[in-house]
């Protein structure tokens, strides 16, 4: 089947009629003459008759969404069951990222000030006396001084780590492997090679 430059028969629509929030959209000719090109394939492949392209075509010309021009599609294409993944651009991943870094900071900034609020009012209330509190302030203020030093590594490591969500789903799902000899299945039985014994007279 006919592909886009990026290998993907669904790059080279508008947008990826497997996802659902593109179901219900109007497709335009562009996008139909991407389904039409993959049905002539097919047919060239010998993988549909004529009949098949012809009722195929027809219903390819009278659809009107992205919904509507996936099932002709569905038994020509192995990904073409799976729901699409919707990519983040980017300044998407970055503005993420961003996100993601004022919520720490948010959780540093608070986790110095409400222990240490505490500890000092209590030191302040009993009388003063030695310092102790020295002990709680120097390690929320050392968090503190991490994060907003660090603010450009975190975001950084954090869109890496989205990069890799992203690609892990992209990869496709892993065939199941076949049962082996001895291997229990959830009932707890134990499946066996040759296990039919032959009836006794």
């Amino acid at each position: 089947m006919t592909t886009g430059n990026n290998g993907s028969l669904w790059g080279r629509f508008e947008h990826d009629p497997r996802d659902p929030a593109y179901a219900g959209v109007r497709a335009s000719d562009r996008d139909r003459a991407v389904v039409h090109d993959a049905l002539s394939s097919a047919y060239a492949e010998g993988r549909l008759d004529r009949e098949e392209l012809d009722e195929r075509t027809a219903a390819v010309d009278a659809a009107k969404t992205y919904g509507a021009l996936l099932p002709p599609l569905l038994d020509l294409a192995a990904d073409a069951g799976l729901p699409a993944v919707s990519l983040s651009s980017r300044p998407d991943l970055q503005r993420q990222a961003q996100g993601y870094y004022q919520e720490k900071r948010g959780e540093a900034i608070m986790g110095f000030l409400i222990p240490n609020l505490i500890v000092w009012a209590i030191w302040l209330f009993a009388g003063h006396g030695f310092p102790w509190p020295v002990f709680v302030l120097i390690p929320t203020a050392g968090n503190l001084v991490r994060v907003l030093s660090s603010k450009q590594s975190i975001i950084d490591g954090r869109i890496e780590k989205l990069e890799r969500k992203q690609a892990k789903a992209l990869e496709p799902p892993k065939p199941p492997k076949p049962s082996k000899s001895g291997e229990k299945h959830d009932d707890g039985r134990i499946l066996r090679e040759n296990q039919d014994k032959p009836e006794q007279a």
